[in-house]
């Protein structure tokens, strides 16, 4: 996606991963409805010692960023950012943000402006308005340190001649009038490069530190009467927490379904040994897939992990499928045998030898035959299903990579678990001395010429169902679930959320402002005044849109206070912010407004142009005035490009994606100052609606292709295009009947719900395929088709209810997102079984009864039950009235 390739440029100069600390103060817990006497009223109604700007609040806050105060030894005690010129390498922090960077920003600043105004790289005029020579004596420039002053009038004076900027970096949010809670905002090196500090190998690790440095144990104990509550969060750290959850969740799950299978496993079939044949080899193909994804370093994701309860009723469904064909085959020799010895002794012959159930040669034979019918069945399933699900590793067709991964496991495991049951099951079962007592509490034999007589009813209430499904075919469309379906009690998602509602962001994207090709005289082409003024206007513009605010240079330049002074009469020439000293009036303007400022053009050599030139060297000035952290933040190392960020708050990603849409043309229309260049915007919002795009692109990529390559693979492993394509209609149909689920108010796409198309398509055919193949083998005829489902509806019925029971371990996981894929999935596999059962023999008896209709024939549905004359050699023959 364009998103993805512009924020991998972004990165290469960049950090575009960012972390929060939401911080509020007592008075965020006051509720002004309530008297102030109330008994439910906050400890300290009003009280300004809780006001973010208060002197010690802000020094608390300070205290865990990091700043010029001393410290004591240990890196929990100085600050997150410790190191303000690492860029990163040794604290892993890039920059900071917050209302105490701000003022420690502002406190600091006359000192660099100092500094500016002698060292930077224009003609030097600057230095005719400032003493240079007296200053290069003073330690740090005669400027303050990057520190909180210590009295409470300083910051008063710095928050209100801020002109109301740092009011979006704090907010009262009970309308007392007290600023009662802010945010840190923390510029974090990329998790590729976390380990080069040589403290963390990974995130997980760096937000460990995180808690450890905000953590109220920590802090010193002279701040504890703030009692501050901070909270970590942000979108990488929101990421780790509920993927640790999830996962936690997934592991807690795995006994319950491995429970819920046994408990069905035995309620079916009334013995233990059941379990241990078809389980055992579920258990060792899981532990070689799993164990072969730890050891080819694959992430153990939520994703893959949620396949564990499928790979568990795939090898459910090969394993009773063998269990009970070689069943079926050795009660059918063995009734033969007796019915022959019956028929024998009729006729005083002597009766043959009755098999015995265990001898080897007999068994061997009944696994030999079980092996070329339904072996070759469960073979053709395993491989469809496998050729299904190798749509999901496709790069192509699916660009999210955890899907691929998801992709790869399954297949993987099905492999496995195909090998590992064609090889254990006969031989457990021989070891074991299984033998099938119980016959199943339902009547298939009955059952099964359902669909064969009322064939119409099915056709008409399956149409119905799809004609449903497709008229909700948008339902498939939903955008991609965002906090409401994480699990709950999650602090950082919590914050996150009351965050993006208090401050109106929590989304951040950003654009890359590029004036390499612009014509300036300047090296580092950002600080040209032309470009800084197309930067301004085109923020202007995109703040007009809904709920969106903009940081780029220009508000730490409209936030940062400076004075200057005519060096011979000490007359004040300007007293504002640096951008506004920018574009004071008097630098082109000779009014009598500005007669202090003309004498300024006799700096220049020749004299004339030296308000002109001093007013290029004032940009360089402004520039340099700003600290190195926010330098690094906001433009790249060679001066060529800058960064402007776009917050906005959590939405709906439709609202999100008109919103992105409207300021993509602001960013597309022609720079009127040439040689600029604007990207569209990238991060968070526009990264997470390409995900919500390639998601839907995947699921319906994957379940159309998967569709046509089973369809394909079906016609020629049938060596029939017609019989291929009604194995399919079963399959087809339930993939049409999901957006009807879908359509429920708590039922979301999410990246889960998405795999679920090629998933059902995999397990699905399985059941259609072990129909049709039975089907094959029993004829096609309504004897041979009810029979067939009589036979293998059994088993299909018990494998579904195996692996439903599996998966009903999800209702137990925390992760609204996981319930739905898992409740889905149940719905889904279930329907599976209705499909292939019912409406794939009564696509036959239709497909049959249509062709003999046209050619005239007799009726196809015909079981027998009548009476029927025959010769001496059992042949039937016609009835003849004389």
């Amino acid at each position: 996606a364009e998103s993805t390739d512009l924020l991998l440029e972004v990165r290469e100069e960049w950090s575009t991963d960012v972390g929060f600390i939401y911080i509020k103060t007592q008075n965020a817990e006051c509720d002004y409805t309530l008297p102030l006497d109330h008994p439910e009223q906050c400890d300290r109604p009003n009280d300004v010692l809780d006001n973010i700007t208060n002197v010690n609040v802000l020094h608390e806050i300070s205290w865990i960023e990091g700043d010029d105060e001393k410290r004591s030894p240990g890196i929990k005690q100085n600050g997150l950012d410790w190191d303000k010129n690492d860029h990163g390498e040794s604290d892993g922090v890039l920059w900071i943000i917050s209302i105490s960077q701000i003022i420690k920003e502002i406190n600091s600043s006359n000192g660099r402006f100092n500094h500016a105004m002698c060292d930077h790289t224009g003609n030097r005029s600057t230095g005719n308005l400032i003493d240079c020579e007296a200053l290069s004596q003073l330690p740090g420039g005669g400027g303050g340190l990057y520190a909180i002053p210590d009295e409470q009038d300083t910051i008063d004076e710095m928050v209100n001649q801020s002109n109301g900027s740092l009011g979006a970096l704090a907010k009262d949010t009970n309308g007392d009038g007290i600023w009662d809670t802010t945010a840190v905002l923390i510029g974090i090196i990329s998790a590729n490069q976390i380990e080069k500090t040589g403290k963390w190998d990974d995130y997980k690790e760096f937000f460990a530190h995180v808690e450890s440095v905000i953590d109220e144990e920590n802090r010193p104990d002279k701040y504890r009467i703030n009692e501050l509550n901070m909270t970590q969060t942000g979108l990488s750290k929101i990421l780790e927490d509920v993927s640790d959850k999830i996962y936690l969740d997934l592991l807690g799950m795995m006994p319950l379904s491995l429970f819920f299978t046994v408990l069905i496993i035995t309620l079916l079939h009334r013995s233990w040994k059941v379990v241990i044949i078809s389980g055992t080899p579920i258990v060792m193909a899981l532990a070689v897939t799993f164990g072969a994804a730890v050891l080819l370093e694959m992430t153990l994701t939520p994703m893959i992990i949620a396949t564990f309860p499928i790979l568990i009723g795939l090898g459910v469904d090969y394993a009773l499928h063998m269990v009970n064909r070689i069943e079926e085959v050795r009660r059918k020799r063995f009734d033969a045998a007796v019915e022959e010895n019956e028929r024998r002794r009729r006729k005083g012959l002597v009766p043959l030898e009755v098999p015995d159930l265990w001898d080897p040669e007999f068994y061997r034979s009944c696994v030999m035959d079980m092996s070329k019918t339904t072996g070759v069945a469960v073979l053709i399933s395993a491989a469809t299903t496998i050729i299904g699900f190798s749509v999901l590793i496709l790069p192509n067709i699916v660009p999210i990579i955890p899907i691929r991964s998801v992709g790869m496991t399954l297949v993987a495991g099905i492999l496995a678990t195909l090998v590992f049951s064609m090889i254990l099951v006969p031989v457990l079962i021989w070891l074991l001395k299984f033998n099938k007592r119980t016959k199943s509490p339902i009547n298939w034999a009955s059952i099964s010429k359902l669909p064969v007589k009322h064939f119409a009813v099915f056709l008409l209430l399956a149409g119905a169902i799809t004609l449903a499904g497709v008229t909700n075919l948008d339902e498939m469309d939903k955008p991609i679930s965002g906090s409401d379906q994480t699990p709950d009690n999650i602090p950082s998602m919590q914050a996150m959320v009351e965050y993006s509602s208090t401050f109106s962001g929590g989304q951040t994207s950003l654009f890359i402002f590029d004036a390499s090709e612009h014509v300036s005289d300047q090296d580092m082409k950002i600080r040209s005044l032309e470009v800084l003024d197309a930067m301004d206007a085109l923020e202007n513009r995109i703040e007009e849109v809904a709920y969106t605010n903009t940081t780029s240079l220009i508000t730490f330049l409209e936030a940062v206070p400076v004075t200057i002074a005519e060096p011979e009469s000490g007359i004040t020439l300007y007293n504002g912010n640096l951008w506004g000293l920018l574009h004071d009036e008097c630098w082109e303007s000779n009014s009598l407004e500005c007669a202090a400022w003309v004498p300024l053009d006799a700096l220049s050599n020749p004299p004339g142009n030296g308000r002109e030139e001093l007013r290029k060297d004032m940009v360089n000035v402004a520039y340099d005035t700003l600290s190195k952290e926010v330098q690094w933040m906001l433009t790249n190392v060679d001066g060529s490009k800058a960064l402007v960020y776009v917050t906005q708050p959590y939405m709906n990603l439709d609202n999100a994606s008109m919103l992105r849409d409207d300021i993509d043309l602001m960013l597309d229309d022609p720079m009127e100052e040439q040689g600029i260049r604007v990207s569209p915007l990238t991060g968070g919002l526009p990264v997470s609606l390409d995900i919500n795009e390639g998601i839907h692109d995947t699921q319906n990529y994957t379940t159309l292709l998967t569709l046509l390559i089973l369809t394909i693979v079906l016609c020629l492993v049938f060596r029939s295009f017609r019989l291929g394509i009604y194995t399919m209609v079963p399959v087809a149909a339930i993939i049409v009947w999901q957006p009807l689920l879908m359509s429920s108010g708590d039922v979301n796409v999410n990246i889960f719900t998405a795999m679920i198309g090629t998933i059902v398509f995999g397990i699905g055919v399985d059941d259609a395929i072990h129909v049709m193949h039975r089907i094959q083998e029993e004829g096609e005829t309504a004897v041979g088709m009810s029979k067939a489902i009589e036979k293998t509806g059994m088993t299909i019925f018990e494998t579904t209810a195996t692996t439903v029971a599996g998966l009903g371990a999800g209702f137990f996981v925390a992760f609204p997102g996981l319930v739905n894929f898992f409740i889905l999935m149940m719905l889904l596999i279930g329907f599976a079984f209705l499909t292939s059962v019912f409406l794939l023999p009564a696509c036959l008896t239709a497909d049959h009864i249509i062709r003999r209709r046209i050619k005239g024939e007799s009726s196809f549905i015909d079981f027998g039950e009548g009476a029927v004359l025959t010769d001496e050699k059992m042949n039937a023959v016609d009835a003849i009235l004389e």
